[in-house]
């Protein structure tokens, strides 16, 4: 039986304390949440590690895998409250008429990116989670933190890049060649000289900019883990791991890095 417009499910706004659990991991659940104030952590389970993907804020929504899933999925992650957190929520009945009246071709397109993006969350759970493992070894001195992380899921690109030192003047900028990128970091070369300008040390942390070869831009922040001569004179190989980058960037580099 199909429902008019207004006995449409209504859109109601509901207000969670910083702590609270908006979605479970693992529970049918059919409703959409737009966050109106505060922000939201997404978390998805790796064993028995909590690995966080994403911080959403105003604007931004939470559950829509479950409408473009059809509603035939568990939810893939959970989302938590970081702060007050005040949400919409749309049952996913109000969309539905829109979605069935789009253009197959469109849905097709939608479909596809569900999938990938689908791929892309497990992606960054299972890098996140040895990550987190590999701190937990480098705790207990066995490992070095970081070494072995830009080992999965690395492409080679050959890409100029622009960084400056975390905490140094917005003025002071360099530049380099990324040779290699993964979800985890990336493999740069830069002139030696570079060096002169602040310590280009193993945990020193930089802000960088990064144009992909789609034309997708990446920025976010990194830190050095590993620091040697390159084969070409006057220059230095970087390994840096990324320690913070925005939810777009995160999007468009697990994008480009899909098979």
């Amino acid at each position: 039986m199909s429902h008019g417009k207004d006995s449409l499910p209504p859109i109601i706004r509901l207000q969670y304390r910083s702590g609270d659990l908006i979605i479970k991991e693992g529970d049918y659940g059919i409703s959409i949440y737009k966050i109106l104030r505060g922000r939201v952590g997404i978390y998805s389970q790796s064993g028995d590690t909590e690995v966080k993907l994403a911080t959403l804020g105003p604007g931004q929504v939470v559950g829509e895998m479950t409408f473009l899933g059809r509603a035939k999925e568990r939810r893939s992650a959970s989302a938590r409250a970081l702060e007050d957190v005040e949400v919409e929520v749309w049952h996913p009945e109000r969309l539905a008429r829109e979605y069935e009246e789009m253009p197959p071709i469109l849905k097709y397109i939608a479909n596809q990116a569900l999938k990938r993006l689908v791929r892309m969350n497990k992606l960054l759970t299972k890098l996140s989670a040895r990550k987190e493992a590999a701190k937990r070894e480098a705790g207990r001195g066995r490992v070095e933190p970081g070494e072995s992380q830009r080992q999965f899921y690395r492409k080679e690109i050959d890409r100029p890049f622009e960084y400056r030192p975390l905490d140094g003047p917005s003025h002071v900028t360099l530049t380099g060649q990324v040779k290699d990128i993964s979800l985890g970091g990336v493999g740069a070369v830069v002139s030696s000289r570079n060096t002169k300008v602040f310590p280009h040390e193993r945990g020193e942390e930089v802000r960088l900019h990064l144009v992909l070869p789609d034309g997708k831009e990446i920025e976010g922040r990194a830190k050095i883990v590993s620091i040697r001569r390159d084969k070409t004179p006057g220059r230095v190989f970087l390994g840096l791991n990324f320690t913070d980058m925005t939810y777009e960037s995160k999007k468009r580099l697990g994008f480009f890095l899909m098979p």
